[in-house]
């Protein structure tokens, strides 16, 4: 599982991206836990609670997947959201979180 907290323009951003390994995981009704450095694990609180969001991610391709972290953040996220579709009532208001497009 990858996991980044990013702060910034008065916002935090949780991004917890499952790999496959993760997922059959929880299929076997093996829950994870995310635990905040407080309580000895490695979530670190947002500095921003108040205007705090969480995106959830699936990638099979592990290797793609730290490949593209070590490189442009905002560029990784873009990449993580290649198939996103906004489902009304369900993923909040529509740009409620707006990674930029990609420059030409």
């Amino acid at each position: 599982m990858l996991m980044l907290m990013l702060n910034f323009k008065g916002r935090s951003l949780l991004v917890v991206t499952m790999e496959k390994d993760n997922l059959d995981r929880m299929k076997k009704a093996d829950p994870i836990t995310l635990e905040s450095t407080l309580a000895g694990g490695l979530l670190p609180p947002p500095l921003h609670p108040e205007n705090f969001s969480v995106l959830f991610a699936y990638e099979e391709d592990d290797v793609e997947l730290y490949r593209r972290a070590k490189g442009n953040v905002g560029e990784l996220i873009r990449w993580l959201e290649r198939g996103r579709t906004w489902k009304e009532g369900v993923d909040g208001k529509k740009n409620a979180f707006n990674m930029p497009k990609e420059r030409p």
